[in-house]
């Protein structure tokens, strides 16, 4: 049997093609890729060795020689290589997909020592081919043995993929099942068809194009603004460093003032600026990412000789950074991670260090390594925050409430609703804890909606004239006052509780009120239907009495702050501010009352008609608010 030339060209132009590209392009210094190239160097050496046996059955010299037998089980064996590596390369890379690390196990070496046996055997016996005066020629056993054995090890390929098909992208788990049955396919027809062409090395050349092209494509894993590798490539190759132990140093970068930037410059500005930045990075003998929002993560391997130093990643950021003629002052924090242990997960990491880099408490000197402490804190804020959403959707939703004390009446004349969440594991969670978190994502909107239902709810199931209050006090959310609907939204669910809205007044914060255009239109719906506003917190803000002055506000609420600097200092600015206020015609309600004194000031000097502090009550429960009036009733009686 004489080898033609006509698939062998063809098959070696795709593989040399596929190494250029590879060669070039910013890959991953991960394993797969590693496993990946050696594919590509197992399949060249596997075309050049049929290349050989071809001119080798073509000419004269060369016929029927030693050297030829060589030839054919090399080039037996680089087909049971390439297929065993590739194996390797899709258990590697299933491995990646499913979060873990894959390491060589002796039952993976089975086909390979199987092939390797056989093929020696063979010399000495001719069961899988012989060379003769006509050439090669096929042996007894070489349809029982050869082709099953590459059905094997595609079995193998296709059982790894199976196995990780929840992990594994669809479109790349499809790509992969193209090629195996393009391997399967051109093997038969080489063994079965056409016995004289060498058309598996072009059947193995497709298969890599294929997974080059769906998985090992850089566009995967490269940040196409700056250059160095994105979040996918973040997670895949850091995951590999972590799982497999191996040392490493992280410098963590994120950009502090990048919004700002971003307002100023617009986008295409800063991705400029961003492009620059990256190839910086990308000039240090490191691995190198930008994730989003001005980060960026600078890797490197290797704790012995680290080739990226703290003093360098100074350098970089140190560097005047210019947007045209505009030069640009970038402001920057920076963390260090020199500790694998620490995590478990890329993910972990990454969230340890943006809780630390935005942690406003945050005062540790630029490049210091995060701690198990700051590990410690960032677990529990997950933990906190996982808390949160879990308490909002399984009714774990509490109102809290604090008497308001009437100096007119010496009575609880009213009540300021509190909210609290409750978790089974973590017990009471504050409003300081779970508002922002709220706020940041829009689930305030829905907080509110629960929080003013369960109000709603009190009122409904309570006598408010036996228990004494005029009203109850719900605070709204700047976020809340922003949106127009919000006044009808409030009005529905009074009215499917059948509540007459002058038991309830709006508590809106002093910043709110002064940054809202539309706050007028939100109010005044409502205060048609009797409802009442306050404003909160008086005096935290950019005061602006007069901004305040000609709003709708029945009632100004003194920042406890106020009151307790006052007993500090005596300052001479307090009592004009009370005298202002009640001359203006507002009921002040002062926060933050604790002691006799302050309550005695209060009341016969500062003329405040209302109190509210732990001098009368803590917040506390419905059940034990609702005790607590009768318990006042009966005393006031």
């Amino acid at each position: 049997m004489r080898w033609t030339l006509d698939f062998e060209f063809v098959s070696f132009v795709i593989s040399i093609l596929i190494l250029a590209d590879f060669k070039t392009a910013k890959v991953l210094p991960m394993k797969s890729s590693k496993l990946f190239e050696r594919s590509i160097y197992m399949l060249i050496a596997l075309e050049l060795s049929e290349l050989c046996i071809s001119l080798c059955d073509n000419s004269r010299m060369w016929q029927y020689t030693g050297f030829q037998t060589f030839l054919h089980t090399l080039s037996h064996l680089l087909v049971f290589g390439f297929l065993f590596n590739l194996y390797l390369y899709l258990r590697c890379l299933s491995s990646e997909d499913m979060g873990k690390f894959y390491y060589l196990k002796p039952y993976d070496l089975i086909l390979f020592f199987a092939a390797g046996f056989v093929l020696i055997l063979n010399l000495f016996t001719g069961i899988i081919f012989r060379m003769t005066i006509l050439g090669y020629e096929r042996g007894p056993l070489f349809y029982s043995i050869f082709y099953p054995m590459i059905l094997v090890g595609l079995a193998f390929c296709a059982v790894t993929v199976i196995s990780a098909r929840d992990y594994i992208d669809k479109r790349v788990r499809g790509s992969i099942y193209l090629a195996l049955s393009f391997i399967a396919v051109t093997s038969f027809f080489q063994t079965y068809v056409d016995n004289q062409r060498h058309v598996l090395s072009l059947g193995f050349a497709v298969a890599l194009a294929i997974i080059y092209l769906t998985y090992e494509n850089t566009a995967r894993t490269v940040e196409s603004k700056t250059g160095n590798y994105n979040g996918n490539g973040y997670r895949r190759y850091m995951n590999e460093l972590i799982l497999s132990q191996e040392s490493f140093k992280t410098f963590f970068i994120q950009i502090e003032n990048y919004s700002s930037v971003l307002s100023i410059y617009g986008r295409e500005k800063t991705d400029n600026l961003l492009k620059q930045l990256g190839k910086e990075f990308n000039s240090v003998k490191s691995t190198s990412f930008y994730l989003h929002n001005g980060l960026f993560i600078v890797t490197d391997v290797d704790e012995k000789n680290y080739s990226v130093t703290e003093s360098q990643i100074r350098g970089i950021l140190s560097k005047e950074s210019f947007l045209g003629s505009d030069q640009v002052f970038l402001n920057y924090y920076t963390a260090t991670t020199d500790n694998s242990s620490q995590f478990e997960t890329p993910q972990e990491m990454l969230s340890v260090a943006a809780d630390t880099l935005r942690d406003p408490t945050y005062d540790k000197p630029p490049f210091e390594n995060i701690t198990a402490a700051d590990v410690e804190k960032s677990a529990h804020k997950s933990k906190l925050t996982k808390a949160i959403y879990h308490a909002l959707d399984h009714d774990g939703v509490m109102v809290y409430y604090q008497p308001i004390y009437d100096n007119s009446c010496d009575c609880i004349h009213s009540a300021e609703a509190l909210s609290r969440l409750y978790d089974s594991e973590l017990g009471i969670i504050f409003p300081d804890d779970f508002i922002p978190v709220f706020e940041q994502d829009g689930t305030i909107l829905k907080f509110g909606r629960i929080m003013f239902e369960k109000v709603c709810r009190f009122i409904h199931d309570n006598d408010m004239t036996a228990l004494g209050l005029d009203y109850i006090e719900v605070n709204l959310s700047p976020i809340q006052c922003m949106h127009p609907s919000l006044p009808d939204e409030l009005i529905s669910i009074a009215d499917s509780y059948g509540v007459d809205m002058h038991y309830l007044n709006f508590e809106i914060t002093e910043t709110a009120a002064l940054t809202s255009d539309q706050l007028s239109d939100l109010m005044n719906p409502l205060i048609k239907r009797g409802a009442t506003f306050s404003v909160d917190d008086f005096g935290t803000g950019y005061s602006n009495l007069i901004r305040v002055t000609t709003m709708p506000f029945k009632i100004i609420k003194i920042d406890k702050s106020i009151l307790w600097d006052y007993f500090k200092t005596r300052d001479e600015l307090v009592p004009s501010i009370y005298e202002i206020m009640n001359n203006r015609g507002f009921d002040l309600v002062t926060e933050g009352v604790e002691t006799e004194d302050m309550h005695i000031w209060l009341k016969n000097q500062a003329r405040c008609k209302y109190e509210q502090g732990y001098y009368y009550s803590k917040p506390i429960s419905e059940e034990e608010f609702i005790k607590y009036l009768q318990n006042h009733s009966d005393t006031a009686a």
